[in-house]
């Protein structure tokens, strides 16, 4: 059993629609005040424009002590110069902060490191405080300031202090509804922006959410060129500043055509056509490449050596990319690596800068259109494209040009999954046949879900999933197809014994058909939730179920069918009789992954109308 917990342990982790709120803890601390001010300054020959920033945050408990996790992470191009701390207006009092390397599971991921420790608020209206001094080396990393955190903010001043031989643009995003004022003041030659707020909320912590830059207030700042002395330094003015840094940045490489090379020619053994060996090539990345992530510093935007990655057999988004483009390029086919800014980011690249994208993925230039593969999705299909990368701009890669491109959106039937069943009446059993389909991303849910299984026990997880851990819905012959081509839909057929689900009494029995009943708990909390709703991706699930009338029974009423097609999403069910048969047909068609918070009544609406539908149970009754 402790298999199926697992699947479903994860299949709620995937599912679920509940908003996440702020803990009693989090409410029980406030920032009272915040002060926060940016300088840049003449550097040195190897950094000559630099940003140095000073934080003081100072935190009150309204209802008990308590400790607040500290963390602030950096890396190689931004340090951490020093961490004043103050309880009860002692100084440190014992506190040590930690410096360590950032890991998960046990791994090292580049340069990121990140500073942490527990500040304690020792008793109700006593204040600490903490103040953080950091440098960034290099003003392309510096681009965000974000209004909010953790904690509420009663009184909060951002300042950043540009001198004249420094050249920005400040987008200020998301500041209506907020209480910030903004000045703008000169101060020996800089000029001086300071934003002052008052009753900063939290921010959010509410899973399947857009990203902060969608809805918290922040400033994106543009950093174009400086001149502190005789030289001027261009950063990003335009996308072509940018793509000229990340193609600089490419040319430090140092890939090994020669080992590349002969590692693509094993791989493409027996392919025929070059559409043949770029799914073997990008199925070989997907299951010998391990994906991590690295996001800060300059891993963060310059891709691993080629070699390296296969040696390590691990590789960030960038390595991964690079890896497939350096093996398509290997045998002569026309690959390009692409830099794009997944669903989460809310910027593209009319405004310049490093917050733009979070992401590369490698494009096979087909009759002259790219045919994108993210190797990162493990367990895609080549053609089929994540929801987290559609219809989003991309920089693609044509020598010292660049293209802009847009992936292109596809539509809810690419992750089709189907569920077909035919029954005949045994006493008080169902037994038959099932056949099911995984298509697109549902199939690499699947997938994913399946091979974190051990291979002995795969069949025994799968038969608890597929039976939803009911020991009464007794599944044989099992067989799974394409567990390992991910070019192909993944299927599976069993037989069903569903023992006991029908109730006889007197000259009626009962049923209900269907134990998938899929979205039924789907309904959101209007009173928590603030945020949009972010669905995975898009869906259509198919489910039918036909069922052989017995002889001497007929169903003299059938529920009524639901249509519900609304914008976004159709909910469609409904039972007919087919001569001897009983059909019924569910479809839940998720069109848009995007819920916006004024079609949250309509849709709990909705989904009480499927699940009343879903509560319906057919009669026989005997002749």
């Amino acid at each position: 059993m402790k298999f199926f917990f697992v699947f479903m342990a994860l299949l709620t982790i995937a599912c679920s629609l509940s908003a996440q709120t702020n803990t009693d803890d989090e409410k029980n601390v406030v920032i009272t005040n915040s002060v926060r001010e940016f300088s840049f300054v003449k550097g040195n020959t190897a950094h000559p424009v630099q940003i140095k920033e000073e934080s003081q945050r100072s935190y009150t408990c309204n209802n008990y002590r308590t400790e607040v996790p500290i963390v602030e992470f950096y890396n190689d191009v931004v340090s951490v110069d020093d961490v004043d701390i103050k309880t009860e207006g002692l100084k440190k009092n014992g506190i040590k902060p930690n410096y360590e390397y950032y890991d998960v599971d046990g791994t090292f991921y580049s340069d990121a490191h990140v500073c942490y420790f527990k500040l304690p608020i020792l008793k109700k209206g006593s204040t600490s405080e903490v103040t953080f001094k950091k440098t960034t080396l290099d003003p392309r990393y510096f681009s965000t300031v974000y209004f909010m955190s953790g904690q509420p903010i009663a009184a909060q001043q951002i300042k950043l202090k540009v001198p004249s031989w420094m050249q920005i643009e400040i987008k200020e995003l998301n500041f209506k509804n907020y209480q910030i004022t903004k000045n703008i003041s000169t101060d020996g030659g800089a000029t001086v922006y300071t934003y002052n707020m008052k009753n900063m909320p939290a921010a959010s912590n509410e899973n399947d959410a857009p990203g902060p830059g969608y809805y918290m207030p922040h400033i994106l700042v543009l950093c174009k060129s400086a001149k502190p002395a005789d030289v001027k330094y261009n950063y990003f003015n335009t996308v072509s500043d940018q793509y000229a840094w990340y193609r600089s940045l490419v040319q430090q490489i140092g890939d090994d055509n020669a080992i590349i090379k002969a590692t693509t020619d094993e791989i493409i053994k027996g392919a025929a056509t070059d559409e043949q060996k770029v799914k073997a090539i990008f199925q070989w990345v997907q299951d010998n490449i391990r994906y991590i992530a690295f996001e800060n510093g300059i891993a963060g935007f310059k891709p691993e050596k080629a070699q390296e990655v296969l040696r390590k057999k691990y590789g960030d988004c960038k390595g991964m990319a690079n890896l497939l483009t350096e093996m398509l390029r290997s045998i002569n086919l026309d690959a390009r690596r692409c830099w794009i800014g997944t669903k989460h980011i809310a910027y593209d690249y009319s405004t310049p800068c490093l917050a733009v994208d979070n992401h590369m993925i490698c494009a096979w230039i087909k009759d002259g259109k790219p045919v994108y593969l993210d190797a990162t999705e493990k367990y895609i299909g080549f053609g089929e494209i994540a929801e987290r990368i559609q219809g989003r701009q991309t920089l693609i890669e044509n020598g010292d040009s660049y293209l802009l491109e847009r992936v292109p959106v596809e539509k809810a039937t690419q992750n089709t999954s189907t569920e077909y069943r035919k029954f005949s009446v045994d006493g008080n059993n169902l037994k038959g046949h099932v056949s099911q389909v995984w298509k697109g991303e549902n199939k690499e849910w699947m997938l994913t879900v399946l091979n974190k299984i051990k291979d002995q026990k795969r069949e025994e997880a799968l038969k608890q999933f597929l039976s939803e851990g009911n020991p009464k819905f007794e599944i044989s012959n099992l067989k799974i197809d394409n567990l390992s081509n991910y070019n192909a839909d993944l299927k599976v057929e069993y037989d069903v014994v569903w023992k006991d689900v029908l109730s006889v009494f007197d000259k009626e029995t009962y049923v209900s058909v269907d134990n998938r009943r899929h979205f039924e708990s789907a309904t959101i909390d209007t009173l928590k939730r603030k945020l949009p709703y972010w669905f995975d991706f898009k869906d259509d699930k198919v489910f039918e179920t036909e069922i052989a009338i017995p002889k001497g029974k007929t169903i003299t009423d059938l529920p009524k069918n639901i249509a519900v097609k609304n914008t976004g999403y159709n909910f469609l069910a409904s039972y007919n009789i087919e001569g001897d048969k009983l059909v019924y047909k569910n479809e839940i068609l998720l069109n848009n992954t995007d819920l916006q918070p004024e079609n949250f009544s309509r849709w709990n609406k909705d989904i009480k109308q499927l699940t009343d539908f879903y509560n319906q149970q057919i009669v026989f009754t005997q002749n």
